[in-house]
């Protein structure tokens, strides 16, 4: 069988430099499975140009083992299924007419859909559809910092970091970069509560009450100190700050623009089809 594989190879490589095989009738077969046959002429595109004997033999190999395998399916499969079951003719006509138009579609989209969506539409959809971002959790803005228990000038960094002050901001930021083992300013972003608190080592069982009471939290554990300053919060239950939902609303004034598009674009070309003459509808 060894040597059967390395000549067809061989054979196969040499058809690849040639036009050595003008039909299967002049081949002998490499493989049957009932009435199929697999000729030499099959393999050749296989096997890529400058492969070696060896490394055709095995990809022979494997291709052959692969076709018989699909085959004894196919006939296991035929013998299973009923005549509906195997007319895939209607399936595939169908899934070729629904690419083509998907695909017709997306070209149109890309060239002619508006993608930008200014300021003033966001508030609007936003103020329109406030009950559709009310918060499930608390969110807040701030900054959190964790540093060793053995770090220096820890009253003056408590004091930079419950003050809003550029100078206390700057002079807190260039500590950090020296001491701290994690620091995170999100003065100008809105993070979910359950991000922070997930770092602290303390439980708090109710946040919105929680954070209501307290904007600057001090705790430690047995190897690091940790600060927290809220310096804004949103409580659950209430509308989401429409920064922290902003990208959810361009997505769907985008999507909302996509059907619209689609759907004046079948109407165009259906009025058109109309106007030409195109197509008559039977009653």
């Amino acid at each position: 069988m060894h040597r059967t594989l390395l000549l067809i190879a061989a054979i196969v490589l040499l058809a690849n430099g040639c036009s050595l095989f003008h039909s299967n009738n002049q081949e002998k077969p490499v493989a049957r499975v009932f009435e199929e046959y697999l000729y030499p002429s099959d393999l050749s595109e296989a096997i890529p140009q400058g492969t070696s004997g060896q490394d055709s033999l095995i990809i022979v190999k494997r291709f052959v083992e692969t076709w018989v395998k699909d085959q004894l399916m196919l006939n296991k499969a035929e013998q299973a299924l009923n005549d509906e079951q195997v007319d895939f003719e209607k399936q595939i006509e169908q899934y070729r007419l629904s690419l083509m138009i998907f695909s017709y579609r997306q070209k149109l989209l890309q060239q002619k859909l508006d993608t930008l969506v200014p300021e003033e539409e966001i508030q609007t959809y936003y103020d329109e559809n406030i009950n559709n971002f009310m918060l499930n959790q608390d969110v807040i803005k701030g900054t959190y910092i964790k540093i060793p228990l053995t770090a220096p000038r820890v009253d003056e960094l408590r004091r930079w970091s419950w003050n809003s002050r550029q100078e206390d901001l700057d002079k807190m930021e260039k500590y950090c970069l020296n001491y701290a083992d994690k620091y995170s300013d999100f003065n100008d972003t809105w993070v979910y509560f359950t991000s922070i608190k997930v770092q602290l080592p303390m439980k708090i069982s109710q946040p919105s009450r929680y954070l209501r009471y307290n904007k600057n939290i001090e705790t430690t554990d047995s190897q690091y100190r940790y600060f927290l300053h809220v310096t804004d919060h949103v409580t659950e239950g209430e509308a989401a700050p429409i920064e922290l939902v902003s990208d959810d609303i361009i997505s769907i004034i985008l999507n909302k623009r996509k059907m619209e598009f689609i759907q004046d674009l079948e109407q165009r070309v259906y009025n058109d089809g109309v106007n030409r003459n195109q197509f008559e509808i039977y009653q």
